[in-house]
């Protein structure tokens, strides 16, 4: 699998879908997402909802 950037098409999609749900992840919390998906770890929504409910995994 190829490694994802903040600057990819994939990653992209990913935040305008989240600004569709009224989501919104900071550049911070962007990285650590970025970092755990090149990690190849599975990105659920309980994932997402705590990032976003305790700024962090």
């Amino acid at each position: 699998m190829k490694e994802i950037k903040m600057e990819s098409k994939e990653f992209k999609r990913v935040l305008h879908n989240l600004h569709l749900e009224n989501l919104s992840l900071t550049p911070a919390m962007q990285k650590e997402v970025l970092q755990l998906v090149n990690a190849n770890m599975s990105i659920t929504p309980t994932l997402i909802k705590d990032l976003l409910n305790h700024g962090k995994l």
